[in-house]
């Protein structure tokens, strides 16, 4: 009789540093997404935020890192990503809106009570009615199998295929999502259009940055710095402009004269962010440099070491 061999499976190779910083990123997004979706229903203002910048980090990180990872699964777990995003992007506008025009009108010292009272009204209706909007979405059929796609995603197998990546394989893909903005700068943004393509790809500059935050540590944080500083002032931008949209719809319900008021202020408010989200914007390519430089030598010991 044959003696009956038992075959042992091969254990996994270790990750290589380069591919287990991806990993890392994408379970850590992971694991805040989960959190905000077990908590959706009550539509709490920080559950909303967290879960969409989750969001937006993870479909980041998915396309920055893409040559890693299983490409089709990538592809359609972004696609599901942009629609949980999308679910909770109401929500959050509103709260943002709501938070922006109080402060703009309670800083108007022309604004009467009165007036300051039914915007505010109007303001909380719309949050209101926002997050009445999200939770029938989310006893929707839809929601359900959006969310039974995610989870899978989550506890199935690892999206990452590469597992040899190491530290100047993850540098040179970092570096390569600077293209976009690099180019847009060369031209000096101004306009608000060209400042929101901006803010959209430096968003994704930083997200790359930080899975390699450890490496050039003083270089790193200083770039980090300026893409916050840069994001912000473009950002508060970007809500004053879509504040201002919102009045011209509801300037029959506010009434012309509040509405005038406050868009003069929002008018104001434009201009100035306008001149510093570009002011701020114009330093990256120095820190972006710097960086640069000092990871080079971590990217020629790893091509000697393949060599």
């Amino acid at each position: 009789m044959a003696r009956r061999t038992t075959a042992r499976r091969a254990a996994p190779a270790r990750l290589a540093p380069g591919s287990a910083r991806v990993r890392g990123a994408i379970a850590e997004q992971q694991r805040r997404i989960a959190l905000a979706e077990a908590r959706a229903d009550a539509a709490a203002e920080g559950t909303i935020h967290d879960g969409r910048v989750a969001a937006r980090r993870l479909r980041s990180v998915l396309k920055t890192f893409r040559p890693l990872l299983d490409a089709g699964r990538a592809q359609e777990y972004r696609v599901d990503l942009r629609s949980f995003a999308a679910a909770l992007g109401e929500v959050r506008e509103s709260d943002v809106r709501r938070d922006l025009l109080t402060a703009v009108s309670l800083d108007d010292g022309r604004v009467s009570p009165t007036a300051h009272r039914r915007l505010r009204a109007l303001l909380e209706a719309s949050c209101a009615t926002a997050r009445e909007t999200l939770r029938r979405r989310l006893a929707e059929p839809a929601w359900s199998e959006l969310s039974r796609r995610l989870r899978r995603q989550r506890t199935g197998r690892s999206l990452l295929v590469v597992r040899t990546a190491d530290l100047a394989d993850v540098l040179e893909q970092v570096a390569r999502t600077w293209r976009k903005p690099l180019q847009i700068l060369r031209h000096e943004p101004r306009s608000a259009a060209e400042l929101h393509e901006l803010r959209l790809a430096l968003k994704h500059c930083r997200y790359a940055l930080e899975t390699v935050a450890g490496v050039a540590p003083d270089e790193t944080a200083r770039l980090l710095r300026r893409l916050r500083a840069a994001q912000d002032r473009i950002g508060d931008h970007r809500d004053v402009v879509l504040a201002q949209h919102w009045l011209h719809e509801h300037e029959q319900t506010l009434g012309a004269a509040l509405a005038g008021l406050l868009l003069d202020d929002l008018a104001r408010r434009e201009r100035k962010l306008r001149r510093e989200g570009a002011r701020r914007a114009a330093r990256l390519p120095a820190a972006w440099e710097a960086w640069r430089a000092a990871t080079r030598p971590v990217r020629k010991a790893a091509k000697r070491g393949r060599g």
